[in-house]
């Protein structure tokens, strides 16, 4: 995480939060947990948003292989609601994945991809545009444009590409894939209010790719343009993303936030951590900092979303 430890962040085991969980349910609206690459779990009363789930040890079977252990099983979570899929690339749109979580959940896509996914058995496909609204539980969501492209090999710029937004007990901005675009993250600060960024920081494994994904640097300007109060990084470290040090945008980002002063906005999250939010983007509990251990010993959690705390 980002800044100095300070009372508002503290990292529990999984045993503590378990024991705590019935107390600090009551001040907890959203619970935010990344698996890893641009996969999160995005949980309020029960009910379970998926983003881009990426589950598996390698992207597209054949390709990179995942770094670190995936923190959860597919077929432990519960509470589905729906899955949100940004574009079609490999290490976003997962088949094994997808058929793991289920073929029956709702599964809002852009353009283009529901024609893959219907043909594999996946009944629920909902295809969306940006600013299209739909509902899934007791969250609004709204598809927002992106800078990036879509296709899947070996059809490139075949399918659309978007981030969302999701309304409700918080206001989140998932960004999928995208470059830095000044307008575009002005107009989607203009029309939310977001408790909650999360922006990828790496992801340009050959250089021509480099204006359809952001930096460090650049994640950092987007979350000061959209306006919002509290950024998590994502897109980073789980799969080779760069011909760099694994760890280099990780360590870009908190140079460049202590830089800009912004550390105490910024938390960064291993695989199976949460961050708390409570209604109106203040940090639930005692903030961030649950963690779910995983050892080579131990096999992924079989609890719910809400059970991981």
């Amino acid at each position: 995480m980002g800044g100095s430890p300070t009372n508002a962040y503290r990292t529990r085991s999984l045993s503590e939060t378990v024991e705590d969980s019935g107390s600090r349910e009551d001040g907890v609206a959203t619970t935010v947990t990344y698996i890893g690459h641009a996969t999160f779990l995005i949980g309020s009363g029960g009910e379970t948003i998926i983003t881009d789930p990426i589950l598996s040890d390698r992207v597209g079977r054949y390709f990179t292989k995942r770094s670190s252990p995936c923190p959860i099983r597919p077929e432990a979570i519960q509470g589905i609601i729906g899955i949100l899929i940004s574009h079609g690339h490999h290490d976003h749109l997962d088949y094994p994945s997808l058929h793991r979580l289920g073929r029956t959940h709702p599964i809002v896509v852009p353009w283009g991809i529901a024609p893959l996914l219907r043909v594999r058995g996946f009944s629920d496909v909902r295809v969306s545009r940006p600013w299209e609204e739909l509902s899934l539980g007791g969250w609004r969501i709204t598809p927002v444009p992106s800078r990036h492209f879509g296709g899947r090999l070996p059809l490139a710029f075949t399918t659309g590409y978007q981030g969302y937004v999701l309304s409700g007990p918080s206001c989140i901005y998932f960004a999928g894939d995208s470059g830095f675009d000044e307008p575009m993250f002005l107009e989607i600060g203009r029309r939310f209010s977001i408790d909650l960024a999360i922006l990828p920081i790496a992801g340009a494994l050959f250089p021509g790719f480099r204006r359809n994904h952001m930096n460090s640097e650049e994640a950092l300007r987007a979350f000061q343009v959209l306006g919002a109060k509290r950024m998590v990084p994502m897109h980073f470290e789980t799969f080779p993303a760069s011909f760099g040090p694994a760890d280099e945008a990780r360590r870009h980002l908190h140079e460049e936030s202590a830089r800009l002063g912004t550390d105490d906005l910024l938390s960064v999250l291993s695989p199976g951590e949460s961050l708390n939010l409570e209604s109106g983007g203040g940090l639930g509990g005692e903030g961030l900092a649950v963690k779910h251990p995983i050892t080579d010993s131990e096999p992924a959690s079989t609890a719910s979303p809400r059970q991981l705390e």
